[in-house]
């Protein structure tokens, strides 16, 4: 369904090559989730915009991205990547009011996207429209759709934009932060929705978060990243129970002490600057386990049990 291989992305800036994401791997099969976890700035968005093809054929991307029955992705061309788009691959972004057209009713937005995905024709469209807004869970489809976007509230509109990407019954979803701007009931709606979607649909989906809660309840795989790079990957539970890498035992203890009500301690040192990186590892500044390795060579992943981790503590492992 999708396999990321060695996936970097890179630009250059007066000369220098400022690398923002690294050697990305990952497999996901149909009906599972893979939450990407990590800090703003790691490049959990970064992975969602190369599955979408919106840097293909920019330089500095590499790597091999096999989904949907493309077998490369990141060279694919555009007729390639917007048939992927509309019939395989759907998309909820991160700004549900922001990602609507103002100017336009919900009922003429929905047609066009049903109309791309499915072919369907205007008063067919219109009728898979009210269906699918009662499969969100708005009990008067057709008051909906005759609003404007300013009308709804965020939570609306993301159950609006949920309708749009399992219009044309896609084989994978990619969820970029679907409920960061949402109250927690809305949160919890709108992740219901997508697993109730999931389950009918038996699609894969690509959830980037920042809510640890969300993540350890509604994905099966978690991917760590930190400055652009995947440091640790594995089952859910054993990961968010059982972190290996320093950077994963400070995340997990953080979002503890704050479900116990306890006062969290501050990460050590700052994260690296993008165009001024040591040579060693990129968490070697804020790690308080950090060996003299760490500081003049950047781990590779290793295999340990059935999860991954990069990190020298773990030298023993297996090399991927």
């Amino acid at each position: 369904m999708i396999d990321v291989a060695d996936l970097s992305v890179s630009i250059r800036k007066d000369k220098a090559v400022i690398p923002l994401l690294k050697d990305v791997s990952f497999s996901l099969g149909p009906g599972e989730t893979l939450g990407i976890i990590g800090e703003s700035g790691s490049g959990k968005s970064l992975v969602t915009y190369t599955l979408l093809g919106l840097l293909n054929h920019t330089a500095g991307l590499e790597g091999n991205i096999a989904v949907c029955g493309c077998r490369n992705l990141l060279k694919a061309g555009r007729k390639e990547i917007r048939q992927l788009r509309r019939q395989k691959i759907g998309y909820v972004p991160q700004n549900p009011q922001g990602s609507l057209t103002p100017t336009r009713k919900i009922e003429a937005q929905m047609q066009e996207v049903i109309a791309v995905t499915t072919g369907l024709r205007r008063k067919e469209a219109a009728n898979y429209a009210a269906e699918l807004l009662v499969k969100v869970g708005f009990s008067e489809p057709g008051r909906i759709l005759r609003m404007f976007p300013h009308q709804l509230s965020g939570g609306m509109c993301q159950r609006i934009a949920v309708a749009m990407a399992i219009a044309g019954r896609p084989e994978v979803i990619l969820a970029d932060e679907p409920t960061s701007s949402l109250d927690l009931l809305s949160k919890i709606e709108i992740m219901t929705l997508l697993g109730k979607a999931q389950k009918e649909y038996n699609f894969a989906m690509v959830l980037v978060t920042h809510d640890l809660g969300i993540a350890l309840k509604y994905c099966n795989t978690l991917a760590v990243l930190y400055s652009g790079r995947l440091v640790e990957m594995g089952d859910t539970r054993e990961l968010c129970f059982y972190p290996r890498h320093p950077y994963s035992k400070n995340l997990f203890g953080c979002f503890f002490n704050e479900m116990k009500g306890r006062e969290s301690a501050l990460f050590h040192g700052e994260p690296p600057v993008l165009n001024d990186r040591a040579p060693g590892c990129r968490y070697f500044a804020c790690c308080r386990e950090r060996i003299t390795a760490c500081e003049v060579q950047e781990p590779v992943l290793i295999r340990i049990g059935t999860g991954q981790v990069a990190c020298w503590l773990y030298d023993g492992g297996e090399n991927q």
